[in-house]
């Protein structure tokens, strides 16, 4: 007997790191680093996938070094935060997770981008949380900001 039933889609997991990156300027305010991807023209933070055996964190470090050649100065203790979603490649699904953190880097760095990216911003949040194309990236600077303006001691 043959089933009417779809067959249940395959769902391939991926794991990702990042860091959502800002720098401060001279003025004291602070800039946040957006890329845009080659793949789809969105906006987003640096991130990448975690390679076997590598922990988050250092995963996210290397991913900033090797898509922008930005070295952090330090992260924002007690700043963890994952995000979710799904989406098509190749006809298939996959279900993503990116664990982000929150860094510091030089205000004279200088971004070299990966051929990944087509361009960079480092915009102050307002105009950020304007230009990053999905509302799960918006949430998680508003929650950077949030994180930032409560230490007090980073503009």
């Amino acid at each position: 007997m043959n089933s009417t039933w779809p067959e249940a889609e395959e769902v391939k997991e991926e794991v990702s790191a990042g860091i959502i990156t800002f720098r401060r300027k001279a003025s004291g305010y602070r800039d946040y680093l957006l890329l845009k991807h080659k793949n789809g023209g969105h906006w987003s933070f640096p991130k990448g996938h975690i390679e076997e055996g590598e922990i988050p964190k250092k995963a996210a470090l290397r991913e900033l070094e090797e898509e922008t050649a930005l070295v952090l100065q330090r992260f924002v203790s007690e700043f963890n935060r994952e995000t979710c979603y799904t989406f098509k490649r190749d006809g298939r699904k996959v279900f993503k997770t990116v664990i982000y953190f929150l860094g510091v880097v030089s205000r004279e760095s200088q971004v070299e981008l990966s051929s990944e990216h087509l361009d960079y911003c480092w915009l102050p949040y307002e105009d950020a949380r304007q230009r990053l194309t999905y509302e799960g990236d918006k949430e998680l600077l508003d929650k950077a900001e949030q994180k930032l303006n409560q230490s007090g001691s980073i503009k």
